[in-house]
């Protein structure tokens, strides 16, 4: 990554909802936006992620070149998936919305596009079971793996269990 003169720029949502908005538009990937406390949202179809968080980082006029986070929602009826993204060029930060189906959720990785995708989709399929197709290594990064739950689902049910503490002979 190069070092860019960075000089303070006062965010204007409307500006990056008319550039996101275009350029969508322009891919034919629809979006509908949408701010709380002062941050945007736009929400599209989950089919759209890979191809528009392409169009999101490679747009000369865009540049978000730098993911913040993937986070991960169950709602019971179905999961929410966001992405926040920034571009350190326009000083814009995005917030990108998909709904996935709750009986078999599954979204395209973006680790192609986002290298820092990588632990975050790990996360996403290791605590809410959602199928990240496309990702190049889905293994356990949080839990032992030989289990066959997924803490974050809203259905997970803690079962408390009497055991005996034996310390171990040596802290490591």
């Amino acid at each position: 990554m190069e070092i860019i003169e960075y000089q303070y720029r006062k965010i204007d949502n409307q500006e990056i909802i008319d550039t996101i908005g275009t350029k969508a538009k322009k891919a034919g990937i629809g979006i509908e936006f949408d701010t709380y406390f002062d941050q945007v949202y736009g929400m599209i179809d989950s089919k759209d992620i890979l191809k528009f968080s392409g169009i999101l980082k490679k747009d000369k006029d865009l540049s978000f070149k730098y993911i913040r986070s993937i986070t991960g929602s169950d709602f019971e009826d179905h999961f929410e998936i966001v992405y926040s993204l920034y571009s350190f060029e326009n000083n814009w930060p995005v917030n990108i919305k998909i709904k996935l189906d709750h009986e078999k959720p599954k979204v395209d990785s973006i680790v192609s596009v986002y290298k820092g995708a990588n632990w975050f989709e790990r996360e996403i399929w290791e605590m809410l079971g959602i199928d990240i197709k496309g990702h190049p290594g889905l293994k356990p990064l949080l839990l032992v793996g030989d289990e066959d739950f997924h803490p974050l689902l809203k259905s997970f049910e803690i079962k408390w269990e009497d055991r005996e503490y034996i310390p171990t002979e040596k802290f490591e």
